[in-house]
């Protein structure tokens, strides 16, 4: 009762964020993300001043948990302003990774499809893992032919007992690979959807697996 003007010092508010941050999880695993959002706004409510310099990791994470909830919700106006105070605070470009994606996801959705193209390859790039400028039938060949060898090396058991991924940046790649994938088809640049199973494969192969890594198998199947 009272909200952020009652409680007594920074410390204490501070203790009040990290509980909605708590509660704003809960939430999000229950797929509840309007309650979700209510509990990460709170959170941010209660930051002391200089937030950003003296709780950043706790700001950081609060206000990419309520970013994905705005998303979710449809809330584009919260959804701007949360990501506007993330890409100006963030001390780093994989800071700004988690609101980049989601940024990309609310162009998609919003039928905003080469920004949202134009925003993955520029990320991809920044993360080292930029497709070719020209995708021709010889670089797919090329790609083919390398991913072909590396799984020929491999026995199935191998495969399925490959090491998980945990790198955050090659995490990232895959994931905006997988989007990019998804929003070529609006656009029909099949030459390049040819190609990124194969990157997504090597990725796999050369980080480790992640949640992506069976898509990549399975759309490269498809070819």
């Amino acid at each position: 009762h009272g909200g952020p003007q009652a409680v007594i010092d920074s410390e204490q508010a501070v203790v009040v964020a990290n509980l909605n941050l708590d509660a704003g999880r809960k939430a999000v695993n229950m797929s509840d993300f309007f309650s979700a959002y209510s509990f990460f706004n709170h959170g941010i409510s209660f930051l002391p001043n200089g937030h950003w310099n003296d709780h950043y990791d706790m700001s950081l994470e609060l206000f990419n948990w309520a970013v994905k909830c705005a998303l979710m919700n449809a809330d584009h106006d919260s959804f701007n302003v949360l990501t506007s105070q993330i890409m100006h605070y963030a001390k780093c470009f994989e800071d700004r990774c988690q609101a980049i994606s989601y940024t990309i996801s609310f162009l998609g959705w919003s039928g905003n499809v080469p920004d949202a193209i134009e925003l993955i390859n520029s990320t991809l790039t920044n993360l080292g893992q930029g497709l070719p400028s020209k995708i021709t039938p010889t670089v797919i060949k090329h790609d083919s032919d390398s991913t072909k060898a590396l799984l020929a090396s491999l026995s199935d058991d191998t495969l399925l007992t490959y090491p998980v991924m945990e790198n955050p940046s090659t995490i990232l790649a895959l994931e905006l690979l997988s989007k990019y994938y998804n929003m070529l088809n609006f656009v029909g640049e099949r030459s390049a959807m040819l190609i990124i199973p194969l990157k997504v494969i090597q990725l796999s192969l050369t980080y480790g697996m992640s949640p992506i890594s069976p898509i990549g198998f399975a759309q490269y199947g498809n070819f």
